[in-house]
């Protein structure tokens, strides 16, 4: 095995929606390269309910590497548990450097996921998860951030932020994520004076065990033909892009967005 950069030796992470898939792949990558990271989730153990996903939790996975881990179950759609969480992570560790916000997710029925179909409560359901939750993270962090110095918030956007189906479907979904990228475009602004880098990742179709689990309805694990470099995203191509906006290798890139799709959207740069 090579041996690990040791690049955010030192720091803290706190990464959200982590206990599995994307999430979960960029608090691992992020903890191969020094960082002590926290796990927040409202569910630490999901990641069970997924044949496709690795075996044990992310906390055991960061352990295993020699770094601190500290998982942290919550609903952070809320805002006194959001609130909650990101303090005692800063708490416990003693800082915080910076927040990755991959918690979210297309979760309501595709089936009634075009204009015309989608319900008053799946929109409310999807800002919640997808917006509002890194909402209050990244309002609760950037105390935290202010009193370490500077640091480096990550959001997740979509490519479906960029883009639209033929059919209209994921159209809420896509919605809270242009939302999400261009609330972090205003907050870049703002933190900038702070030395606060804000930043979004924008995936394409990322084969994850939840995504997979469900192509039988939505179809997308079959649509690598679609992509330019003819395969679809994995975890671990999305944890490289956050690893880059998280170190100091993006020291002077804020309010920004980095598509990781192969060249699903070009125009999403």
């Amino acid at each position: 095995m090579a041996a690990m950069s040791e690049e955010l030796t030192g720091s803290v992470v706190a990464v959200t929606g982590a206990a599995r898939g994307i999430g979960r792949a960029c608090a691992v990558r992020l903890a191969e390269r020094g960082a002590d990271v926290a796990v927040l989730d409202i569910d630490l153990r999901s990641g069970e309910r997924y044949a496709d996903e690795p075996p044990g939790t992310a906390t055991e996975q960061i352990q295993a590497l020699g770094r601190r881990a500290l998982g942290v179950q919550a609903d952070l759609t809320d805002e006194g548990q959001a609130h909650a969480a990101i303090d005692r992570v800063a708490a416990e560790f003693g800082r915080l450097d910076a927040l990755v916000n991959a918690a979210g997710g297309a979760i309501t029925p595709y089936a009634r996921s075009r204009p015309s179909l989608s319900s008053a409560a799946d929109v409310r359901t999807l800002f919640d998860v997808n917006f509002m939750s890194a909402f209050h993270t990244c309002q609760a962090a950037i105390p935290h951030l202010r009193a370490s110095g500077g640091g480096a918030i990550v959001n997740f956007s979509s490519t479906a932020a960029f883009s639209v189906f033929p059919d209209g479907s994921n159209s809420v979904y896509a919605a809270t994520k242009a939302a999400l990228h261009h609330f972090s475009r205003h907050l870049a602004a703002e933190l900038g004076p702070d030395g606060i880098r804000v930043n979004t990742v924008a995936p394409g179709i990322t084969l994850t065990g939840r995504l997979l689990a469900e192509s039988g309805d939505t179809g997308y694990s079959s649509r690598a033909a679609e992509v330019p470099m003819r395969r679809l995203g994995e975890p671990g191509d999305v944890a490289k892009a956050v690893e880059y906006l998280v170190s100091e290798l993006s020291s002077f890139v804020t309010g920004r967005c980095v598509p990781v799709d192969g060249g699903w959207v070009l125009s999403a740069s």
